[in-house]
C-alpha cells in the first residue's frame, strides 16, 4: 500500500474506489453508474463493488454485467460477523482511498463512524431523483441532512432542479455540490440503416405501420398502466398503431390482465428485459414517458439520440435535459393527462418531430465520454484534497 497525501493506492500505483449502493437493480441509476464505472476503470481506477442491502427480492440484477467488466460484487448481508467491522476489514483489504456511494442508506448511516475509523478516507455520493414516497424526498434529503452532510466530501447532482431542492430546504456546503447531467453511449444510440424497421418485421409489422414504445420497469413510478390506457384509446381510432413495452416489475400481472381483458394481445407487445434497446428505437416511432416523478430518465436520451419521437411527463428534470426537443405533458389527474397523452402522441404520429434536432441535440449535451470525464475529475479532485 502506497500513501501520497492522505490518498491510498494500490501496489500497482491504482487508485481504489468502492462503488457502494443498496443493489444492483435493473434501473437507470444502476446502468450509468455501471457505465461511468466501466470508463474509470479503463481509465486506470481499481473499481470496486459492495452491495449493502440485501438483494435477494429482485427479479433481475447486474450482477453479471458488473462482474464481468468491472469486478464481482461483494455482498455484504451475506458476510458473517458484525456488518461494520465486515466493511472495515474490506476497505483495509483493499486499500479503498474514496467510496462512491448510490442509495444506499446503509452507508449514510455509517459514514459518520467510517469517517472516525478512517480519517484519509473520502466518501462522494450521487443523487438522482425526488421520490414523493420515500423519506420525504429520498437520498438527496438524506444527503443534505446537517448529520450526513458533514461526512460527505462531494455530492454529485445530476441536475440544476435537484440542487436548487436542496439549496433551498437545507444549509448545506455549496461547495460540495457539483452538478454533472446524465450521458448516453452516442456510438451505440443512433439512427443505423442497417437495424432501420427490423424490429417491425420481427414484430411481423410492415414499414409503414406506427410502432409506440413504453421502456421502464413496470412500476408504479413509471405508470405502465396509464400508457395501456392511452395505447387502447389509440388503438381504437388509429388501426395501423401497434405499441410494445420492455421491462418487468411489481406490476408485472396487471399489465398482463389489461392486454388480455382488453383483447389488445395483437396490437400490443410485451417483453421482459432486452439489451438491443439501440436495436428496437430503430424501428420506434414514438416514446411515451408517463412516469410520476423521474429524475433524468436515460431512456429518454438514447430515444431521442435514435431519431425517435418522445411524449413524456413534465417531471424531474425532463424539461431542463430535454424540453427544447420532446413533447411534455404536465402533472395533474390520471384521467386528464390519459386525455393529454392521447391528444399529443396522435398529433405526433400525424406530424413527426424533426429526429435529426434531436440526434444532434443529445450529441452534443449528453455524451456520455464528457459525462466519465466530469465524474472522473471530481474524484482527483477530492482525492487531492
Amino acid at each position: 500500500m502506497i500513501s501520497i497525501c492522505g490518498e491510498v493506492k494500490t501496489m500497482s500505483g491504482k487508485t481504489a474506489v468502492l462503488y457502494a449502493t443498496c443493489y444492483l437493480d435493473v434501473s437507470g441509476v444502476t446502468k450509468i453508474n455501471f457505465d461511468i464505472l466501466k470508463n474509470l476503470k479503463q481509465a486506470g481506477f481499481d473499481i470496486h463493488v459492495c452491495v449493502t442491502d440485501d438483494d435477494s427480492h429482485l427479479i433481475n440484477n447486474w450482477d453479471l454485467f458488473f462482474h464481468l467488466y468491472i469486478k464481482k460484487p461483494f455482498k455484504l448481508r451475506r458476510s458473517t460477523g458484525p456488518l461494520f467491522d465486515v466493511f472495515c476489514d474490506y476497505l483495509d483489504k483493499n486499500n479503498i482511498s474514496c467510496i462512491y456511494n448510490t442509495h444506499s442508506l446503509w452507508l449514510y448511516e455509517q459514514s459518520g463512524m467510517l469517517k472516525k475509523r478512517f480519517p484519509h478516507l473520502k466518501i462522494v455520493d450521487s443523487l438522482h431523483v425526488l421520490e414523493p414516497y420515500c423519506f420525504r424526498g429520498g437520498y438527496p434529503d438524506i444527503s443534505a441532512n446537517r448529520h450526513i452532510h458533514q461526512n460527505i466530501d462531494r455530492s454529485i447532482l445530476i441536475s440544476e432542479d435537484l440542487k436548487k431542492h436542496i439549496i433551498n430546504n437545507y444549509d448545506v456546503d455549496l461547495a460540495k455540490l457539483c452538478v454533472v447531467r446524465n450521458g448516453i453511449d452516442t456510438d451505440k444510440f443512433r439512427q443505423q440503416e442497417c437495424y432501420k424497421d427490423k424490429f417491425k418485421q420481427e414484430l411481423g409489422l410492415n414499414r409503414d405501420d406506427k410502432l409506440i414504445g413504453f421502456v421502464g420497469r413496470l412500476t408504479h413510478q413509471k405508470r405502465p398502466l396509464l400508457f395501456l390506457e392511452t395505447a387502447l384509446s389509440i388503438a381504437k381510432s388509429e388501426k395501423n398503431s401497434y405499441f410494445y413495452m420492455i421491462g418487468d416489475g411489481e406490476l408485472c400481472s396487471s399489465v398482463t390482465a389489461f392486454i388480455a381483458g382488453n383483447k389488445l394481445q395483437r396490437r400490443v407487445f410485451h417483453f421482459g428485459q432486452r439489451n438491443d434497446i439501440d436495436f428496437v428505437f430503430n424501428s420506434t416511432d414514438i416514446l411515451m414517458q408517463p412516469s410520476a416523478y423521474e429524475g433524468a430518465p436515460l431512456t429518454i436520451l438514447e430515444a431521442l439520440a435514435t431519431g425517435v419521437t418522445v411524449v413524456s411527463s413534465d417531471v424531474g428534470a425532463i424539461r431542463e435535459y430535454v424540453g427544447q426537443c420532446s413533447v411534455l405533458v404536465p402533472r395533474t389527474s390520471e384521467a386528464i393527462e390519459s386525455e393529454l397523452f392521447f391528444a399529443e402522441v396522435l398529433a405526433k404520429l400525424d406530424s413527426p418531430a424533426d429526429p435529426e434536432h434531436g440526434c444532434r441535440y443529445v450529441r452534443e449535451n449528453y455524451d456520455l465520454k464528457i459525462t466519465s470525464q466530469q465524474y472522473q475529475q471530481i474524484l482527483l479532485d477530492v482525492l487531492s484534497g
